[in-house]
């Protein structure tokens, strides 16, 4: 199946921003709840203990995506002292504000508006996305990965959407989960309540942007592409999927990361097992 880079309407600027939130914030929810981004956490783990870093700076964050129950499995796996920098473009001030209250300050969130392909030079630490490369033509995506290599900064993404018939299934069900969670999704809202079940766009808002989220989903020989074409010698690239169970979608990922003296054998791929045909 090629790659579609149709349009989701959370990024545009005229959505209003009472849908933007309701839309993250229960990504929020799920994420948390179902923990798609499991597998992720040995590979993040692993990057920060290669980097001796303990800061990470993660772009297009929406309500916060997945960190807190990463941050939790870090945890169990002895990475205490990891702290997380969210950031957006249309930033949620109150999910991340509740983010940092849970995570009990270990996660805090950037209050002005962070250009991924432009990253300020005082958010330093592991560069991290989820769910979000997708929402990048290969040019932008390129200039992500060119700003982690020209500051010298890891740079991991991670995917849980993929471009499959089963994938665009599973979003229908994504989109009806709408309207058995809401009720639990916290912060507690009305407006939230009102366009999901008075007027019905929020689950409408979350089957059309996921279903698209699915179509321009990058695969991991696309990603690799990407990489190769930055010529970065003094890095290494991992690329490939990942799964916790059959049950889940596989997570497809890429990783960067700065080896001093790598020479010409530092533009390096290594692919999971775990990856599809």
């Amino acid at each position: 199946m090629g790659r579609f880079h149709l349009f989701e309407i959370e990024d545009q600027p005229w959505c209003p921003r009472v849908l933007r939130d309701a839309l993250t914030d229960y990504l929020r929810f799920v994420m948390d709840r179902f923990e798609p981004y499991a597998p992720a956490v040995p590979l993040l783990a692993d990057a920060l203990e290669r980097l001796g870093e303990t800061r990470v700076v993660d772009l297009c964050s929406g309500g916060g995506g997945p960190w807190l129950s990463l941050l939790r499995r870090l945890r169990a796996e002895g990475r205490t002292g990891v702290r997380v920098r969210l950031t957006d473009y249309y930033p949620n001030r109150p999910a991340f504000q509740r983010l940092h209250e849970e995570s009990g300050g270990a996660i805090d969130g950037n209050d002005e508006p962070v250009d991924a392909t432009d990253v300020p030079a005082h958010l330093d630490g592991l560069l991290t996305l989820f769910t979000a490369l997708h929402h990048f033509r290969p040019d932008a995506a390129r200039r992500i990965l060119q700003g982690a290599v020209r500051r010298g900064r890891g740079i991991a993404v991670f995917e849980a959407t993929r471009r499959s018939p089963v994938a665009l299934l599973g979003m229908v069900f994504f989109s009806l989960g709408v309207l058995v969670f809401t009720p639990f999704v916290r912060p507690f809202r009305w407006s939230r309540l009102f366009w999901t079940y008075i007027i019905p766009l929020v689950p409408l808002l979350a089957w059309f942007d996921a279903t698209v989220s699915c179509l321009r989903t990058y695969t991991p020989a696309e990603l690799r592409a990407l990489a190769a074409a930055l010529g970065a010698t003094e890095y290494r690239w991992e690329s490939g999927m990942v799964r916790a169970s059959r049950l889940l979608m596989p997570v497809t990922y890429l990783i960067g990361l700065p080896v001093k003296g790598a020479g010409p054998g530092g533009v390096r791929f290594k692919t999971s097992t775990a990856e599809a045909p």
